[in-house]
């Protein structure tokens, strides 16, 4: 069992040592760090376990020392848990309940279930229909029979959430459903994108809940009961507790510590950050040591939502990304978007593998035409044993090699009816991946060596090229993949429309005629590149050279997400907007906050009395999500618009920026126990 040092009085530490974690799709990595100095103490790997993450952190946090581990003051987890669960639509069954919304709209159909009542606001606040919950009660009661959790959203309820929060009341005085209400997640305008982003957050709660659960098992197992941070989509972080809450805001919370450890690591303000995870490379940009921002707001797949977040350039190429040969395009070779397993990490699992290529390779046999691709292999996945029935037995007990559908006549099984497993989650796939070729090569010590390089010869088999030549052109297409990505984020074009100039740019083919005029483009990239992850050393210098980009490859650039996740920082901005309105020989001026409306017949009474709620409500979640003393910086922005009879004033909108650290002499005190003073609202303002 771990001794937790105490830091109270005189034997306090004058350092705050922060355990990153990341929950990646191939690996978990951990990192602790100290957060006065940027030094980071130690590091580590382990595999990740998707169907229950807190079992790879706890794998990741084994292989640290535990003269380090008592250090930690607070732990920050980044994961791709809420992205992936929207990509594969995987939230909970959530019912969305919408007031004055027009049914016909045609982005509310996917949100379901839901239930439309009589009520909303218009632009200015003023109420459009009355809310009737008497008269609605038993409909609301028996739409919320069956559901794990129910999100509001009412037309221009940023302007008036009234409808909302007497919504959210009555539900909450009759059952224990977590209830979530839009304007309280943005105060963008865009009413049927703010009711996706409260539907998903409503259908995030208990997967995020239950992660959070998990990551907190494993931390106590090694006594840690540090305050559990988790990053979000724009870098910063937030508690576990507003986490739970707010999941939707966890979208892109991966790519985003990527982009601050990338930060920290290259030492550079401006630049192109790149990042190749197991499945996908995220590209984002750094401009005066802040990143991106999407100004739409983060989507996710097909959907659009209001979420603040870091603006990534996703795409399908990554070091478990499939190998496969077809069509004619690049010698009709192609690198993913497939995600599947290393062969060197399979062969760990089941050295047969090895013995079975090797047999396979010395029949001295071509390969079949029909035979897409020779060293496939499908597995069982040991997640479902209670599904093994609907496996073929000859799947159960020993890998099935793909080259045996062309040699075994007996054989029952087809490509479709395996691909079809492999759908259902029922069978993993593992074949040639870009890690393979790093592991072949002796680029990266990582799996059974053996089972790579055999993958490697399979593979050159098929083609009918030598291993050298294919190696070639497999670097040559990585490398135009890279490059024309980071072309089209940069542009701010879709890739397709950059793809057409990429042979006027990107090295001639060896059999062109030189004597024949023609164009060659020459690419630059104007600032640092850096890159992190686990392929980066591999595949970046050689890639980017081709734009003839300054490449950072960073020390622990492996660890760069986690080591993002230990340097945040708590931070969010909340905004007030002030309306002037005339009305007869006054000028009404209705101040608009997250709380509610309240009107004015002074614009600096409005603006002392906008600036005010701000602060008590940024000081609240601040105190929610363990910082005792936050910055607090305000901007006021007043917008005017030039007639021939002087100014007209249109709208004032006050911004506030809240930011700080957490406090470390939380440690030892459980989340769950940290209180905090709740909000009693804001009173009407007896001048009107």
């Amino acid at each position: 069992m771990l001794q937790h040092k105490q830091k109270t009085g005189q034997n306090r530490s004058q350092f705050v040592y922060g355990l990153g974690i990341d929950a990646g799709g191939t690996y978990t990595d951990a990192v602790i760090l100290n957060i006065n100095t940027g030094k980071i103490r130690a590091s580590t790997k382990a595999l990740t376990t998707p169907y229950d993450p807190s079992i790879g952190i706890s794998n990741a946090l084994s292989k640290l020392s535990e003269s380090e581990l008592i250090k930690v003051d607070f732990v920050s987890l980044a994961t791709t848990f809420a992205t992936n669960a929207i990509v594969e639509g995987k939230g909970v069954n959530a019912g969305l309940i919408l007031i004055g919304y027009d049914r016909t709209h045609p982005s509310l159909s996917k949100l379901s279930p839901s239930l439309y009542l009589e009520g909303g606001h218009d632009y200015l606040g003023k109420e459009t229909a009355r809310l009737d919950l008497d008269a609605n009660l038993d409909e609301i009661i028996s739409f919320a029979n069956g559901l794990e959790a129910i999100a509001i959203s009412g037309y221009f309820s940023t302007r008036n959430p009234d409808h909302e929060l007497r919504l959210a009341e009555l539900i909450n005085s009759r059952c224990s459903l977590p209830v979530v209400c839009g304007h309280s997640l943005t105060s963008r305008l865009d009413a049927p994108k703010r009711a996706t982003t409260a539907w998903w957050n409503a259908r995030l709660i208990p997967l995020i809940r239950r992660l959070i659960e998990g990551t907190r098992s494993a931390l106590s197992d090694f006594e840690i009961t540090s305050p559990l941070m988790v990053v979000k989509g724009d870098g910063t972080i937030m508690s576990a507790r507003e986490a739970m809450k707010r999941p939707v805001d966890t979208l892109l919370s991966g790519p985003a510590a990527s982009i601050m450890g990338a930060k920290h690591l290259g030492g550079i303000n401006n630049g192109l950050i790149v990042d190749m995870g197991g499945t996908t490379t995220d590209m984002a940009t750094l401009c005066d040591g802040r990143v991106d921002i999407d100004p739409e707001g983060a989507q996710v797949g097909n959907w659009k939502t209001h979420v603040e977040a870091a603006k990534i350039h996703t795409c399908g190429l990554g070091g478990d990304s499939i190998i496969r040969v077809s069509g004619k395009t690049d010698n009709g070779l192609h690198i993913g978007p497939e995600r599947v397993e290393p062969l060197c990490v399979m062969a760990e699992k089941f050295p047969e593998i090895v013995t079975e290529f090797e047999k396979f390779l010395s029949l001295h046999i071509s390969v079949s035409a029909s035979l897409y691709h020779p060293c496939t292999v499908y597995t069982a996945n040991q997640k479902y044993p209670d599904r093994f029935y609907e496996i073929p037995k000859e799947l159960i007990e020993k890998p099935f090699f793909v080259f045996n559908l062309d040699f075994e006549t007996e054989n029952s099984l087809s490509h479709n009816r395996l691909q079809a497993l492999e759908r259902q989650g029922l069978l993993i796939r593992s074949s040639l991946t870009l890690t393979d070729l790093c592991v072949a090569s002796g680029e990266y010590k990582f799996g059974n060596k053996t089972a790579s390089q055999l993958g490697v010869k399979l593979f050159a088999k098929k083609t009918g090229l030598p291993e050298d030549e294919l190696k070639q052109l497999l670097e040559e297409l990585i490398a135009k993949k890279l490059c024309l990505q980071a072309a089209a984020h940069l542009s701010g074009k879709d890739s397709s429309s950059i793809a057409d100039l990429i042979h006027q740019w990107f090295p001639v083919e060896k059999n062109r005629n030189n004597t024949k005029p023609g164009i060659q483009l020459d690419l630059k990239l104007t600032h640092p590149l850096v890159g992190i992850g686990a392929p980066a050393k591999t595949w970046f210098p050689k890639s980017f050279k081709h734009i003839h980009a300054r490449c950072i490859i960073p020390e622990n650039f492996m660890v760069g997400t986690a080591i993002g996740a230990a340097i945040g920082t708590v931070g969010f901005t909340i905004e007030a907007e002030i309306k002037p309105v005339k009305s007869g020989k006054y000028t009404i001026y209705t101040l608009y906050t997250p709380a509610g409306m309240v009107r004015f017949l002074n614009l600096e009474k409005a603006i002392a009395a906008g600036k005010k709620k701000l602060k008590t409500l940024a000081v609240k979640r601040m105190k929610e999500n363990n910082i005792k003393f936050p910055l607090l910086k305000f901007h006021i922005d007043e917008q005017k618009f030039t007639v021939p009879s002087g100014e007209l004033h249109l709208k004032t909108v006050i911004k506030l920026n809240a930011s700080g650290r957490i406090d470390h002499e939380l440690k030892g005190i459980p989340f769950n126990n940290l209180k905090t003073e709740t909000d009693k609202g804001y009173k009407q303002n007896p001048e009107f």
